[in-house]
């Protein structure tokens, strides 16, 4: 896949690289961020604080284990993904793998906090995977549409789920997950907002920043943890 030169901040695309392929790891995030800025300066004097973010995978690995993480995360706090992902684990090894998951019954996958929903989707993702109902490995030079069509086709993983794949497993540039509550809190935040705005209404209001809303994601989700930052 060709990689950058330059980052136009008029561009489109990234280069020869369609935006619904490209990855952060595609352009200089500095020259995004001064974009970012200067097509919505609601950002500018955040980012000026925070300066170019860094963004990394936060768990890495196989599509799959990113999938099943994204699984566990599902409606619950950090603090309570994080435990219930090292209960699990615990019990299925790690890194955690669709062979892993298929070898435990529904018991044992409840027994660490999941609920019965996602022990079921879990089960589900590892059948398919197994069996070839989805070739998860392919996904990765996808386009983002197909890759969220085939996602949601499995039981129990929606656009959230999806979307949090892509951005931390798969690394594209231009995803915008207006269904997390912590990226329209932050977007609010920013924007100086009286309350968030719904996921309906803040899903065009990112136009402007095509093709890397995944960036601006990242710098909603930093200005509802930042302590440092005046609003």
């Amino acid at each position: 896949m060709p990689k950058v030169k330059n980052v136009q901040p008029e561009m489109s695309e990234v280069d020869d690289v369609p935006a619904s392929i490209a990855r952060v790891s595609d352009v200089d995030l500095a020259v995004v961020s001064a974009f970012i800025a200067e097509a919505d300066p609601a950002f500018a004097r955040f980012i000026e604080h925070l300066g170019p973010i860094k963004i990394t995978s936060s768990r890495g690995g196989s599509v799959f284990e990113s999938l099943a993480y994204a699984v566990v995360s599902q409606q619950v706090s950090t603090k309570a993904a994080d435990s219930i992902g090292r209960r699990l684990e615990d019990l299925v090894g790690k890194p955690l793998t669709a062979e892993g998951i298929a070898s435990h019954s529904v018991d044992e996958l409840r027994s660490v906090g999941l609920s019965g929903s996602k022990t079921k989707t879990l089960q589900g993702l590892a059948q398919a995977s197994l069996d070839g109902s989805i070739d998860l490995p392919g996904l990765w030079d996808l386009p983002n549409e197909e890759v969220h069509k085939r996602l949601t086709a499995l039981w129990g993983i929606g656009r959230w789920t999806a979307e949090m794949t892509m951005i931390f497993n798969m690394d594209r540039l231009d995803v915008w997950p207006v269904g997390d509550l912590a990226v329209r809190r932050g977007w609010g935040m920013i924007h100086e907002l009286n309350q968030p705005p719904t996921a309906e209404e803040l899903e065009p209001l990112a136009d402007k920043l095509r093709p890397y809303r995944s960036v601006v994601a990242w710098y909603c989700w930093r200005a509802t943890d930042n302590k440092t930052f005046e609003w």
